[in-house]
C-alpha cells in the first residue's frame, strides 16, 4: 500500500479541510512529519488508519472521537484517502457517527457512521469515484482486509508503527506472533494438512474401534470368549451334522416303504368298492327297462305324426287363404260405395268454384296496383332511416363529447392527487441511505451485546474451572508434601536400620567398615522395623507420581489462567466498543434493531412507491393530452352530425307528401299486398284443387269397380282350393295309422321332444351295456383280493413320519447352526484382516498427525513449523539491519524454548549479545535497542513478506517517534537503514521530534498549530 492522497475534514487538530497530496514528493521516498508537540502528527497517521479501518493507529481512540473541536457544526468530520496496491488505485471515504446541522429547521440531528470503497484506477479526474466495491463500515472492513492482507492490528506492527505501539511485533509472544505471520504468509494450508491429518486419524481410530468393538460383538453372540474357541466347537457341530444326516436318511427311506404300503392297500380297498358299485349299477339300470320300452312305443308314433305335418299345414294355409279372400271382398264392396260419394261431392265443389271468376280477376288487379308502389315507399323508408342514423350520430358525438370532458377533468384530478402523493414519497424516500446505516449500526451493537453476553458467560464457565484448577493443584500439593515427608521418614529408618545391621556384625579388635576403628565403644543400635529397599522403591515411585500430579496441575492452572485472561480480554474489548451499550438488555437492542429494520423497509417501499408514482404521473400526462384531443375533435363531429341531421329530414317530408299516409310504412303496403295475394291465391288454389279432386274421385271410382271384381275371383279360386287340401289330408291319417284327427293329434311331439326322446332311448342302451363292461372289468381287477387293514398301515406311515421329521428337526437345527458359525467365522477373518491393515495405517497416520499437531518436545505444530522457518528468514533479514543499527553488537534469533510449559513452541525471540557471548530475551533490551530491534524486525518483516507473497504489497512504512531514546551514533545508523529502504521505492515517513532529523532528511511534511486549528504541507528543497 502507497497513500497518494489525504484528505481530513473536521478531524482532530485539523478544523478545516486539509489536503495532503503525496505525489508532491515526486521521486522523493524519505520524509519527515515535523511539528510540535500536540500539532497533530500523529492524528495524519490515525487518519489513514482511520479510513482503512475505522479506528485511529494506536487503536486508543475512536473514530468519533477524532471530532476537531475547532470545527463548527456545518463541517462534518470525514476521511477520503487514495492510495494504491501494485498497479491499482483505490479511494475510500469515511465519516464517524457525528453530530451535524439539521437540514430543515434548527438544532442538530444524529448523523450515522458510513464508509465506502472505490476502485479509483483510470478515474476521469477528482469528481469521478470510480466503481463502488463495497459500502458500509463492515463490508469496507472486510473489503479492506482482503486488499490489504492483513487487520488493523497487523497493519500497525509491519506498515504503520504508531508511537508506543510498534514494538510489540518484537515482544508479542509466539501465539500473537503465529497469527501475524499466518496472514502475511498465507500459511493457511499448513493448518488445514494439520486438521485433514488429525481428522483422518481420528477418522481411522473410531473406525480401528468400531471393528474391534463389532468383533467382541461377533464374539459375544457366538457365546465365545475367542476365534479358536468358536472354530472347536465349528469342528464337533460339523460332526454331529454328518451323523444326524445319516439317521434322516434312513428315515426318509422308512417313511417311503409304509407310504407304498398304505398306498397298495387303498387300492386294493377301491377295487372291491368299483365291483360292488359296478353290480348295484347294473341291477339299478335294468329295472328301468318297462319304461324305457312305453318310451319307446311313443316315440315311434310321434315320429309318424311328424310326417303328416306338411299335409296339416298345406290344408291350415288354404282354409287361411279362404277366409283371408272373403275379407277381402268385403273391404273393396266397402271401398267401392266410399269413392261414390267421393266423386260426388267433388262435382258438387268444382261447380261452386267456377261461379267464381270475377272475384279472382278483382284480386289479381289489386295485387298488381299495390305492387307497384313498393319503390316510393321504400325509397320513403331509406330517407327515414337516414335521417335517424343521422340523428343518431349527432346524439353519440355529444355524449362522446360529454365523456371526453369528464375524463378530461377526473384525469386533471388524478394529476393533481398523485402529484401530492409522489412529493411525499419521495421526501421519505430520501432518508433511505440515513436509515439503512442506523440499521446497521444496530445489528452491529446487537451483534455485539450478544457476542458479549457470550462471552460473559464463557467468563463465569471459566472462572469457576480456574477454581477447581486451583483446588487441585493445591490437593495436588499437600498429597506431594505428604509423600515427601514419609518418604524422608523411610529414608531415614532405613539408614538407622543398615547402621543397626552393620553394628551387629562389628567384633572386638577387627576394623569397622565404616570408620575403620578397631574398638567400638557405642555400636548403633534400632528398635523400630526396617523398611526394604521394595518399600522405599514404591515410595520414590509414589512420589514422582505425586510430583507429575502437581506439574500437571499447574499446567492446567497456567492454561486457565491464559484461557481466562483471554476472555477478559475478550469481555474488556467487547465492553470497551459497545461503550453505555454493553449494560443494555438484549430486548432493547432487538426491539432498536426491529425499530430501523421497520423505519429502513418504509423507506425503501417510499422509494418504490415514489417510482411506480413517477411512472404513474407521466401515463396521467398523456391521458391528460389524449383527452383534451378527444374534447376538440368531439365538437367537430357534434357539428358536422347536427347539419347532416337536419338534411336528411328535409328528403323524407318531400318523400312522404308524394304517398297517402297509410300505406307510407313499408310494413303496412307488405301487409296490404299480402294480404291481396293471400285473397288471390287462395280463389285460384280452391278452383284448381276441386278441379283435381274431381279428376282424382273419377279415377278412383273406376279402381275400386275392378279391385271389387278382383276379389269375387279369388274367393271362388279359395274355396275350391280349400275342399280339396281337406280331402288330402285324411286320406293320409289313415294311411299313417291314425283312427281319427283326436288320435293324430294326441301323437303329436315338438321336434325337440322327439330329440329329448331319442336321446333318452339312445343313453339308456349305452349306459346298460357300460355297466355290464365295468362289471367285468371291477371283477375281474378285484380277483384274489382281500379287505386290508388301512388303520394299522396308517399308523405306521405316521410313526415312520413323527420319526423322520424329529431326525430333520435336528438336521436343520446343526445345520443352521453350522452356517451361522460360518458367516461368524468369515466375519472374524474378514474383521481380522481389516484390523490389521487399519492398524498398520493408524501406526503411520496416528503417528504423524500427532507429530504435526505439536506433540513433541518443543510443542512445535507443522504450521509453526513453517512459520518458523520463514521467521528465520525474518530475523535473518532483520539482523542485516541490527547488525548496522547496533555497531554489531546484537543479533536477532529464533529460539525453540517456550515462555511457559503451555505456551506455542518455535516462534519465541531472543537476542544474541557479541559483546558478552550469550542470547537472552528481547524483553531483557533497553528503550532505545528495543526500538532499534524493533524497527530492524519490521523492516526485515516486510523485506521477507514482499518477495514470498505476491498478494501483499508492503510500500510504505511509517514509524512515529522513538528516535528521541538513541543516542546520535544509534540514530545515524537508523537513519541509514531506513535510507537503503527507501532507495528499494518504498516510501518512508517518520514522526519525530529529534532536531538533527531535521537537518538530515529535507524532504518534510510540516505541521502548524493555530488558535483555530492546525494545518499541513510538505516543504521541499
Amino acid at each position: 500500500m502507497k497513500p497518494l492522497k489525504l484528505t481530513m475534514s473536521a478531524f482532530g487538530p485539523f478544523a478545516g479541510k486539509q489536503v495532503l497530496d503525496f505525489t508532491e514528493l515526486g521521486g522523493r521516498s524519505f520524509f519527515l512529519i515535523h511539528g510540535p508537540t500536540g500539532s497533530g502528527k500523529t492524528t495524519i497517521l490515525d487518519a489513514m488508519c482511520f479510513a482503512l479501518y475505522g479506528d485511529t493507529s494506536g487503536a486508543e481512540r475512536e473514530g468519533r472521537q477524532m471530532r476537531s473541536d475547532h470545527a463548527g457544526p456545518e463541517v462534518p468530520t470525514e476521511i477520503i484517502f487514495d492510495f494504491s496496491v501494485g498497479t491499482e488505485v483505490y479511494r475510500i471515504k469515511r465519516n464517524p457517527e457525528q453530530e451535524r446541522l439539521k437540514k430543515l429547521g434548527t438544532g442538530t440531528t444524529s448523523m450515522p457512521a458510513g464508509a465506502t470503497l472505490w476502485k479509483h484506477t483510470g478515474a476521469a479526474g477528482a469528481a469521478d469515484e470510480g466503481t463502488v466495491l463495497a459500502s458500509g463500515w463492515r463490508k469496507v472492513n472486510e473489503a479492506v482486509e482482503k486488499l490489504l492482507g492483513f487487520k488493523s492490528s497487523q497493519f500497525r506492527q509491519v506498515v504503520l508503527l504508531p508511537q508506543g505501539q510498534f514494538r510489540k511485533l518484537l515482544t508479542a509472544d509466539s501465539r500473537e506472533r503465529q497469527a501475524i505471520l499466518e496472514t502475511l504468509f498465507q500459511t493457511e494450508l499448513y493448518r488445514r494438512i494439520e486438521e485433514f491429518l488429525k481428522e483422518s486419524a481420528n477418522l481411522l481410530k473410531k473406525e480401528i474401534e468400531r471393528l474391534a468393538e463389532q468383533k467382541k460383538w461377533v464374539l459375544q453372540e457366538a457365546g465365545v470368549n475367542s476365534p479358536d474357541e468358536l472354530a472347536e466347537r465349528h469342528a464337533a457341530r460339523r460332526k454331529q451334522l454328518h451323523d444326524i444326516t445319516k439317521e434322516a436318511a434312513a428315515a426318509r427311506k422308512q417313511v417311503k416303504t409304509a407310504r407304498e404300503q398304505l398306498a397298495a392297500g387303498e387300492q386294493a380297498r377301491e377295487k372291491l368298492r368299483e365291483k360292488k358299485d359296478a353290480e348295484e349299477n347294473l341291477a339299478r339300470l335294468a329295472a328301468k327297462t318297462p319304461e324305457i320300452e312305453a318310451l319307446r312305443s311313443s316315440l315311434a308314433a310321434a315320429r309318424r305324426a311328424a310326417a303328416l305335418q306338411d299335409a296339416e299345414s298345406s290344408w291350415q294355409k288354404m282354409q287361411v287363404a279362404l277366409t283371408n279372400a272373403s275379407g277381402y271382398l268385403e273391404a273393396k264392396k266397402k271401398a267401392r260405395e266410399a269413392a261414390v260419394r267421393v266423386k260426388d261431392r267433388a262435382e258438387k265443389q268444382l261447380a261452386a268454384e267456377k261461379k267464381k271468376e270475377a272475384e279472382r280477376e278483382a284480386a289479381a288487379g289489386e295485387v298488381t296496383l299495390l305492387a307497384a308502389l313498393t319503390g316510393k315507399v321504400h325509397g320513403l323508408d331509406e330517407s327515414r332511416r337516414s335521417a335517424a342514423s343521422a340523428r343518431k350520430q349527432a346524439e353519440t358525438a355529444e355524449a362522446a363529447l360529454n365523456r371526453a370532458r369528464q375524463l378530461l377533468a377526473g384525469t386533471r384530478e388524478s394529476l393533481e392527487k398523485t402529484t401530492r402523493k409522489r412529493d411525499a414519497a419521495a421526501a421519505e424516500a430520501a432518508r433511505t441511505e440515513a436509515l439503512e446505516t442506523a440499521c446497521r449500526e444496530a445489528e452491529k451493537i446487537r451483534a455485539q451485546r450478544q457476542a458479549l453476553e457470550t462471552a460473559r458467560a464463557e467468563q463465569d464457565q471459566m472462572l469457576t474451572g480456574r477454581k477447581k484448577c486451583a483446588r487441585r493443584l493445591q490437593q495436588a500439593e499437600n498429597n506431594y508434601v505428604q509423600a515427601r515427608e514419609a518418604l524422608s521418614r523411610l529414608q531415614e529408618a532405613w539408614y538407622r536400620g543398615q547402621a543397626a545391621t552393620l553394628a551387629r556384625t562389628l567384633a572386638e579388635g577387627l576394623p569397622c567398615p565404616v570408620c575403620g576403628s578397631t574398638t567400638h565403644p557405642a555400636p548403633a543400635g534400632s528398635r523400630e522395623k526396617i523398611p526394604s529397599q521394595p518399600e522405599l522403591k514404591k515410595s520414590q515411585q509414589a512420589l514422582l507420581n505425586l510430583e507429575s500430579a502437581r506439574d500437571k496441575a499447574r499446567e492446567e492452572l497456567g492454561r486457565a489462567d491464559a484461557d481466562l485472561a483471554a476472555i477478559n480480554s475478550k469481555v474488556s474489548g467487547l465492553e470497551q466498543e459497545l461503550g453505555e451499550k454493553a449494560q443494555t438488555p438484549l430486548a432493547e437492542l432487538e426491539t432498536a434493531v426491529l425499530q430501523a429494520r421497520k423505519q429502513m423497509t418504509a423507506a425503501r417501499r417510499a422509494g418504490e412507491k415514489a417510482s411506480a408514482l413517477t411512472a404513474e404521473l407521466k401515463t396521467l400526462k398523456t391521458k391528460e393530452q389524449t383527452a383534451d384531443q378527444q374534447v376538440a375533435g368531439g365538437i367537430k363531429k357534434l357539428q358536422d352530425a347536427t347539419a347532416a341531421a337536419e338534411a336528411a329530414l328535409a328528403v323524407v317530408q318531400e318523400r312522404e307528401s308524394a304517398l297517402e299516409p297509410e300505406l307510407r310504412d313499408p310494413s303496412a303496403l307488405q301487409k296490404a299486398l299480402f294480404r291481396a295475394r293471400q285473397k288471390r291465391d287462395r280463389l285460384q288454389t280452391a278452383y284448381e284443387q276441386a278441379r283435381k279432386t274431381a279428376a282424382e274421385a273419377n279415377q278412383e271410382l273406376a279402381g275400386a269397380l275392378s279391385a271389387e271384381k278382383a276379389a269375387r275371383e279369388t274367393l271362388e279360386t279359395a274355396g275350391k282350393q280349400a275342399a280339396e287340401g281337406e280331402a288330402s289330408f285324411r286320406r293320409r291319417l289313415e294311411d299313417a295309422g291314425f283312427k281319427d284327427f283326436q288320435a293324430y293329434e294326441a301323437a303329436k311331439r315338438s321336434p325337440e321332444e322327439i330329440k329329448q326322446l331319442e336321446q333318452i332311448s339312445t343313453k339308456f342302451g349305452e349306459d346298460l351295456s357300460a355297466a355290464g363292461d365295468r362289471l367285468k372289468r371291477a371283477a375281474m381287477a378285484a380277483s384274489g383280493l382281500v379287505e386290508p387293514d388301512l388303520e394299522n398301515l396308517g399308523r405306521a406311515l405316521k410313526d415312520a413320519e413323527n420319526a423322520r421329521d424329529r431326525s430333520l428337526e435336528r438336521e436343520t437345527l446343526l445345520k443352521s447352526q453350522v452356517e451361522q458359525e460360518d458367516g461368524w467365522l468369515r466375519t472374524l477373518g474378514t474383521l481380522h484382516g481389516t484390523l490389521q491393515e487399519k492398524e498398520h495405517r493408524y501406526a503411520v497416520l496416528g503417528s504423524l498427525s500427532e507429530v504435526t499437531a505439536g506433540k513433541n518436545k518443543y510443542g512445535l505444530t507443522f504450521q509453526r513449523f513453517v512459520l518458523g522457518a520463514l521467521l528465520d528468514d525474518v530475523t535473518a533479514a532483520a539482523t542485516e539491519r541490527l547488525k548496522l543499527m547496533s555497531r554489531g553488537r546484537y543479533h536477532l534469533q529464533r529460539t525453540l524454548e517456550r515462555s511457559r510449559a503451555n505456551a506455542a513452541g518455535g516462534l519465541e525471540l531472543e537476542v544474541f549479545d557479541n559483546y558478552t557471548g550469550a542470547a537472552r530475551s528481547v524483553k531483557t533490551l533497553s528503550g532505545g535497542e528495543t526500538f532499534l530491534a524493533s524497527l530492524s524486525l519490521a523492516l526485515g518483516l516486510a523485506d521477507v513478506v514482499q518477495s514470498y507473497s505476491g498478494g501483499i504489497h508492503l510500500e510504505t512504512v511509517f514509524v512515529d517517534e522513538g528516535f528521541g531514546s538513541l543516542d546520535p551514533e544509534s540514530l545515524d545508523f537508523a537513519l541509514r537503514a531506513l535510507i537503503d529502504l527507501q532507495k528499494n521505492g518504498r516510501l518512508v515517513g517518520i514522526i519525530s521530534h529529534v532536531p538533527e532529523l531535521k537537518e538530515q532528511i529535507d524532504a518534510r511534511l510540516e505541521v502548524q498549530p493555530t488558535e483555530r486549528g492546525s494545518t499541513a504541507g510538505f516543504v521541499l528543497p
